[in-house]
């Protein structure tokens, strides 16, 4: 209200570029091996699910769908990126797997798992996920 939104601490990078464009190809990294769930500290993702209360209908349309006119850019994120979708996403929503010709891999979007946090839709390259609200309030359950 004062200061009308010209605060000297916001980020001075901000609204200029976008987060997917600082994602850079896997080849320039060596892959991270994370330790196995504990059980007491750390917790694999199916807890982790079951934990958050996320429910969607099984008969409801996906609220996860690729952009009509970036439909070609999972194969770019899977040869050029690795896959980072597969990584980042807490719910395991986004998976890669042998198509069933052989060979590449495909996409596969398990929107039912889906805990709303919207990373998919800043951080996918070319921002290729296009998320909309899920049909009669699905999603986790937050308290």
């Amino acid at each position: 209200f004062v200061l009308r939104g010209m605060e000297p601490w916001t980020f001075s990078k901000h609204g200029k570029n976008r987060d997917c464009d600082a994602t850079k190809p896997a080849d320039k990294f060596e892959p991270i091996q994370y330790p196995k769930p504990d059980g007491v500290l750390s917790f694999d993702i199916l807890t982790n699910l079951a934990r958050s209360g996320t429910n969607h209908e099984g008969d409801q349309p996906s609220h996860l769908k690729i952009k009509p006119d970036l439909a070609d850019t999972p194969k770019l994120s899977i040869t050029k990126y690795a896959g980072p979708e597969q990584r980042f996403c807490p719910a395991k929503v986004y998976e890669y797997v042998e198509s069933e010709s052989g060979g590449e891999k495909e996409l596969v979007i398990n929107a039912q798992n889906c805990v709303h946090c919207k990373c998919c839709s800043i951080k996918m390259p070319k921002e290729y996920i296009n998320w909309t609200v899920p049909e009669g309030g699905g999603g986790p359950a937050y308290e």
